[in-house]
Order: structure tokens, then C-alpha cells, then sequence
């Protein structure tokens, strides 16, 4: 269901922090507005959330101002990461008590110390009775003083995940968009940091990150000579991450997708075709930034339940 006020998807990073703010209308979703802003000065991110919520909200209509759903992604090196073994239990409540138990174990830590978040896994697990979660986690006195700093400044959190999680959303949503005729490989680069993500036959979500060396214009030959060899690189990983793809389907062109700050010269794998796409254009705004787009994610997280 698409909500009746706007949702806003903040991703919090150590210094720099991306917003975007899209706008309900019928049964589609449109970025509105999006806003960079400093967020290292604890002291002063009541007053930074202000001038935020300020700026996205100004270009709504005014009853889609109030309440709006606010999503923070904090980033990944920030969480911890398990795979735990538990109770196959469908009661959703239950289960958040049997992952919990496992969690504190796991990592010899008492719960209340924790917020967590968890998925059940399709994959069947080889003891009967038990299944395998995905778990995310983040100790409270991490999360506790950003999450009493966007309240201060006037933006209730509804949600809090991860920016990785932000990009899967913007993978199902452009999916959805553009409707190819089989599952895209995405990579999409920002900031130094490539992501790659693809669905996988079994209906699970494969998603890879690495931190590559970013590349400037400088006429110097010898800064230009190293911005080529790592342009090399990128292409290396480019082809390694299709070929990897590519055994997950053998008997089918896969539509090879790029996003962010590609240098021009990279070539196709063999065989096969890129297409580069600007993730913002597909929803409105074509100037949205490779950095944001965690961020434009995170607020499609918002939208669903």
C-alpha cells in the first residue's frame, strides 16, 4: 500500500549523510527532494536535522508533510553480521525470541544491550526442527543518541537498517521499472565502494561489496596512468562478477547493469551487452547522485510493511 505522506530515507554516514524524500501519488513513487548534509558534530545534529526536515519537506504538498515515515540506514561496518541456527518457528513473535537466544550466545552478549533484526533463510537446514536465520545486529549505545538527535529535531525514525539493505530495494524497484526479461546483474559504484547484487534462480538475493580505489581527471600522465590501471581492475571485477553470475544461469542472457561512477571505457563481458543506468531518472529526478542512492532506498523501504 502506498502511504499518504511522504517517506524520507536518511543514510547516515561518518561525516557526509544523504536524504531523499519521495512523494506518494497513486500508485507510484516519485523523489521529491534530496538534501547532503554533515552529521560529525554530534552536538549540533539537532539543529542539522532541523534544517533537513525543513528542506525535503518544503517541496510537498502540505498534507503529505505531517507524519512522514522516516528510515535511517546506518552503514555496514557499523553492524554485526550472523548466521545462526534456531527453531523453525513461524510465529513471528516467538521467533524473535529463539533468534534473540541464539544471538546473545553467539556473541556472549546480553540482549538488552542489542538491536536486531533478522531473516528466515529458503535454504533447508540438515537438522530437523531447525533453520537458518540471517542476522543483523547493533548495540544500543551506537543507534540511542543519533536516534535522540533526529527526535529533538523534530523527525520521529520508524525504521532503522542498513545501507546495503537500501540498495536491495533500489535493485527490486528498478526490476520492477524497467521489466527485463530475466533477473539483471547490478553493479553499482559510489564513493570507491562497488556493489554488486543479483537475484538468484531460488528466489534469494546475492549481494557482494568491495571497497576499489577511486579515480580522478588529473592531467597528470602519471596519476592518469594509475586512474588506468585501476579502471583495469574495475573491469576485472566487472567480468569475474559475471562470469560468477553467469553459472547461476546458464541458459539465459543476463542483462548486465551499471550505475555510479563508471569510467566510460569499460567494455562488455563477451557475449553480452551493459547498459548503464541513472537510478534517480527512473523515479523523477535525474541529478540524484551514485551516493545517494542508499539513501532513495532506504525510503522505499518505508513504503512497505
Amino acid at each position: 500500500m502506498i502511504p499518504s505522506s511522504a517517506v524520507l530515507g536518511i543514510a547516515v554516514g561518518q561525516e557526509i549523510s544523504h536524504a531523499v524524500a519521495v512523494r506518494p501519488a497513486s500508485s507510484t513513487l516519485t523523489v521529491s527532494a534530496y538534501h547532503t548534509f554533515e552529521c560529525d558534530n554530534k552536538d549540533t545534529l539537532p539543529e542539522t536535522i532541523k534544517t533537513l526536515k525543513k528542506t525535503l519537506l518544503s517541496h510537498l504538498p502540505w498534507h503529505q508533510r505531517f507524519s512522514p515515515t522516516v528510515v535511517v540506514g546506518v552503514e555496514d561496518e557499523t553492524v554485526i553480521r550472523k548466521t545462526l541456527t534456531a527453531a523453525d518457528i513461524d510465529d513471528p513473535l516467538e521467533q524473535e525470541v529463539v533468534v534473540g537466544q541464539a544471538l546473545s550466545v553467539a556473541l556472549n552478549m546480553d540482549m538488552s544491550g542489542l538491536f536486531f533484526d533478522f531473516m528466515k533463510q529458503r535454504s533447508s537446514c540438515p537438522q530437523s526442527g531447525q533453520v537458518s536465520y540471517e542476522v543483523v545486529a547493533c548495540r544500543r549505545q551506537a543507534l540511542m543518541p543519533l536516534l535522540a538527535a533526529f527526535k529533538e529535531g523534530g523527525l520521529n525514525v520508524s525504521i532503522v537498517d542498513t545501507q546495503q539493505q537500501g540498495l536491495q530495494e533500489v535493485y527490486h524497484a528498478l526490476v520492477q521499472h524497467y521489466q527485463p526479461d530475466s533477473a539483471p546483474l547490478w553493479l553499482h559504484l559510489s564513493a570507491g565502494t562497488l556493489s554488486v547484487i543479483c537475484a538468484l534462480p531460488d528466489g534469494e538475493l546475492y549481494q557482494h561489496r568491495l571497497t576499489v580505489s577511486t579515480m580522478t581527471m588529473d592531467a597528470n600522465p602519471e596519476v592518469r596512468e594509475r586512474d588506468l590501471g585501476r579502471s583495469r581492475v574495475l573491469q576485472q571485477h566487472l567480468d569475474q562478477a559475471y562470469q560468477r553470475y553467469g553459472t547461476h544461469h546458464p541458459h539465459s542472457v543476463v542483462p548486465l547493469w551499471l550505475s555510479g561512477d563508471w569510467p566510460t571505457h569499460v567494455t562488455s563481458p563477451a557475449s553480452t551487452s551493459c547498459t548503464f543506468i541513472h537510478p534517480g531518472e527512473a523515479f523523477g529526478q535525474a541529478s540524484l547522485c551514485a551516493q545517494s542512492c542508499a539513501a532513495l532506498g532506504l525510503a522505499f523501504r518505508g513504503v512497505r510493511p
